[in-house]
């Protein structure tokens, strides 16, 4: 097990694309650093920053940068056939994307692997072969840990359109929408929405309504209509009713009270 080559951060522009057909002579490891498009033996996968690869000798592979530049930390290496069928035995995950959250603990070790050639070190082999197991056994740590590679890569997107929701509740972004955008079925939109939040999409977008609904009416003076109209209802009556049934008052009352009579409320019916 050694290390032949290794970059880091490695940049290139818009226009950036390598494609492979036949794979390449040895293994490696990827950390893309950017957006990027890449294929893998003919399953093409949208990658956001800070994501592993771990690519087997000879896989089919094309990168494809998706944004204004791309860049990668990359280690080029060679297993014998015994340390090969290790990796096999502890589960390494080959030729599968693996989203690293935002830890950079390969990405130092890749630095690390990069700085050691030019470290007159009488001992590379053994800091080589150190390197790689810490890098390979980090990488099967995440992956077993990992959800499945189509809601990592989904996971950025759901997580910013999340942050859509709350800072503009008055939107009108349905589910069929959103599922037609990300090229989802709704079914499975709501599927990794829950799992990825602990709560559906559509119950999100009802909170953060009401949430802004409760906030004009405690702090301004706009109408029932202004405040329906600002929180994405067509009709103040379907707005009365939700927030009813949110507050368990109705937007006039709440506005009387300051919500003191809803929490009230709240506690008996629990």
């Amino acid at each position: 097990m050694y290390i032949s080559l290794a970059g880091y951060h490695w940049k290139h522009g818009a226009d950036f694309k390598i494609e492979r057909k036949d794979g390449y002579n040895g293994m490696q490891i990827l950390l893309i650093q950017t957006r990027a498009k890449v294929v893998i033996s003919g399953v093409n996968y949208d990658i956001f920053p800070n994501t592993a690869i771990l690519l087997d000798n000879s896989v089919p592979h094309c990168l494809y940068a998706a944004g204004d530049e791309y860049m990668d930390d990359w280690v080029r290496f060679q297993l014998s056939r015994e340390e090969r069928q290790e990796m096999e035995k502890i589960n390494i995950p080959f030729n599968i994307p693996v989203y690293l959250d935002e830890d950079d603990t390969l990405e130092l070790l890749i630095k690390t692997a990069c700085q050691m050639f030019d470290n007159e070190n009488l001992d590379k082999k053994r800091i080589q072969h150190n390197l790689l197991m810490a890098m390979l056994l980090y990488i099967g740590g995440v992956g077993k840990n990992a959800r499945s590679e189509k809601k990592i890569s989904y996971e950025a997107e759901l997580k910013k359109l999340r942050k859509d929701i709350y800072e503009n509740p008055g939107l009108k972004m349905s589910a069929p929408m959103i599922a037609k955008k990300l090229n989802l079925s709704v079914g499975y939109l709501n599927k990794i929405y829950n799992d990825l939040f602990g709560t559906s999409y559509m119950k999100d977008v009802f909170s953060s309504r009401m949430e802004y609904a409760q906030t004009l009416l405690a702090t301004s003076d706009k109408t029932v209509n202004e405040i329906a109209e600002l929180c994405g209802y067509n009709s103040s009556e379907h707005f009365s009713r939700s927030f009813k049934k949110y507050s368990c008052m109705s937007p006039l009352q709440y506005r009387n009270t300051g919500g003191k009579q809803g929490t009230t409320t709240a506690k008996k019916i629990k």
